[in-house]
């Protein structure tokens, strides 16, 4: 993707002559009649040929995105390409745009980044005589030319100072600059991929609110609220502006292009909540991108691969994914790429049955976030590890997180209470578990759990007045049943003892062998459960139905 090409934008729309009218007494006459003409990039190259790098700069402020898309614009490449450093240092929105027209030329990317620090250099420079409305078309774009170029903490912090250039633009003005809704949903695409979610959902909602349904290209900051919503689990949220988006005025092109993506992902988010894997498959089919390009690439692969998992499918899933990052991956990328995608591979190794794959991935591209923690914590208890997994949830108490990693977190809380059995701590957690899923609508969390534990949880919510949550447990776990060790019959042996007696003299006596061969028996067993302990030990074997629940009240 480029920045201000067709697929980010659209249609073009005609440049409105208050725009017009608002440039300087100063601009040629050839110049402002292309500009009347329709042909942003006829004024561009008249103001370029008469060596008038203001008129030329003044161009590119009212007709941006046009002209960044503009099929004949390789000739105004070629003259801005003519002009001295210190020129396009003085006028850094054409340095800026010819930087982002050489982006566009994968063989060209290195000197893009040459004429992209010319303008930041030129940016830096200016006085606070320049116009605000000029800084931020500069700061938008930098933003996004770094953000693209993976520079992620720079890429921050143009996108804030571009933010705070758009504050100082005062009302009356506001009329008379083109494509602001373009730069709220610029800024806070930067704002979002920095890491800065917060921040970048009060910048597309403030782009949202100033525009509205007055200007179509308010529709990416609407998009882009619908779908980082629904990732983060506030349902509720994301089908509002869900709704918003399906009517008018916004257009099936919007919808289905760049500018659309997200808001297709909060659809096919909303469809997995509601169990309706085809109206999910349906959605992502609509988009129209080239995976290879598109920044999004991401989100689109968890939304994809969460699809067919819910399918049925973990196994197409999976390999649609590590396909899609090897496309995406260089060298330098791959662990970053994997890392960003570690919770669904996980959960979709758990879901084939493929334990110490999910451990595995965890071990090497998981970090210390909330979800990283979440997600050890589901694949200790799907082994069997309550112990490891109430440690791993533990240790995210306080800290913020999504609504999406909370609901997971609490659904696995509980279901690791319930394996010790119904008490006041465990309605506690239920409790708080409904309340969750009832105030965001995110019910895919109840799924994300072993198939015992998911019919653990139905009951529970029956008892607890839930039941229309509770009718989880006939949709059934996503995850598979974990693989029954196999136990030589000396180990079974001393399984069975062990239920009745920790003493390893007593086991030896009553099984007629020595302590060290006890020894040797139980550290065979512990580690093929993957247990520490002979609390732990026992449970896992429960789960693993190697021994009858029954049998752990004569537990000494």
């Amino acid at each position: 993707m480029t920045i201000g090409s067709p697929s980010d934008h659209g249609a073009r729309a005609p440049i409105p002559a208050a725009l017009i009218a608002s440039l300087p007494d100063t601009v040629p006459d050839d110049v402002l009649s292309a500009l009347r003409l329709g042909d942003p990039g006829a004024a561009l190259r008249a103001a370029l040929d008469g060596h008038d790098l203001s008129s030329a700069t003044d161009v590119l402020r009212i007709a941006w995105f046009d002209l960044l898309r503009d099929d004949h614009l390789h000739e105004s490449r070629t003259a801005l390409e003519k002009l001295p450093a210190a020129a396009l240092t003085s006028h850094p929105l054409l340095a800026m745009a010819l930087g982002i027209l050489l982006n566009a030329d994968g063989l060209r990317r290195t000197k893009a980044a040459y004429y992209f620090g010319l303008a930041s250099l030129g940016i830096r420079s200016w006085t606070e005589r320049t116009p605000a409305s000029e800084r931020a078309l500069v700061l938008s774009s930098e933003s996004a030319a770094l953000r693209l170029m993976g520079k992620s903490a720079l890429s921050v912090r143009s996108a804030r100072a571009g933010v705070a250039a758009l504050e100082e633009i005062r009302d009356d003005r506001a009329a008379l600059i083109g494509y602001l809704p373009r730069l709220y949903s610029q800024l806070g695409t930067s704002l979002y991929y920095g890491g800065a979610e917060t921040t970048a959902l009060q910048v597309f909602a403030r782009g949202y609110a100033e525009f509205g349904e007055a200007d179509v290209s308010s529709f990416s900051s609407l998009s882009m609220m619908a779908g980082i919503h629904a990732l983060r689990g506030n349902m509720t949220e994301a089908a509002s502006f869900v709704a918003i988006a399906r009517g008018e005025p916004w257009t099936d092109e919007q919808r289905a292009m760049y500018t659309g993506t997200f808001y297709r992902l909060a659809e096919a988010l909303l469809a997995l909540e509601r169990f309706d894997t085809r109206m999910a498959a349906q959605h992502l089919a609509a988009m129209r991108h080239d995976r290879r390009s598109i920044e999004h690439w991401v989100a689109i692969g968890r939304v994809e691969a969460m699809t067919g998992l819910f399918a049925g499918d973990p196994a197409g899933a999976l390999a649609r994914l590590e396909e899609l990052v090897v496309l995406r991956g260089s060298e330098g990328q791959a662990a970053a790429n994997r890392s960003r995608l570690v919770t669904i591979r996980s959960v979709l190794h758990l879901a084939l049955g493929n334990h110490e794959a999910a451990a595995t991935v965890l071990r090497r591209d998981a970090g210390r976030t909330p979800q990283d923690h979440v997600d050890r914590a589901r694949v200790a208890l799907a082994t069997g590890a309550t112990s490891d997994a109430l440690r791993h949830l533990r240790a995210i108490a306080g800290r913020t997180q999504s609504t999406r990693t909370l609901a997971q977190a609490l659904t696995l809380e509980s279901a690791i209470a319930l394996r010790a059995g119904s008490g006041r701590r465990t309605d506690v957690l239920l409790r708080q578990l409904i309340s969750t899923i009832r105030q965001s609508q995110q019910r895919t969390a109840l799924r994300l759990v072993p198939p015992e534990d998911s019919a653990l949880l139905s009951e529970a919510l029956t008892r607890m007045g839930a039941a229309d949550l509770a009718e989880i447990g006939e949709i059934g776990s996503l995850l598979a049943e974990p693989d029954r060790p196999r136990l030589t019959s000396r180990e079974r042996a001393v399984l069975e003892v062990l239920v009745r007696s920790g003493s390893r003299s007593a086991i030896a006596a009553e099984l007629f062998v020595s302590p060290n061969t006890v020894k040797t028996h139980l550290k065979s067993l512990y580690r093929k459960l993957g247990a520490r302990t002979r609390e732990e030990a026992l449970t896992i074997a429960m789960h693993r139905r190697l021994i009858s629940p029954t049998s752990l009240d004569t537990l000494s």
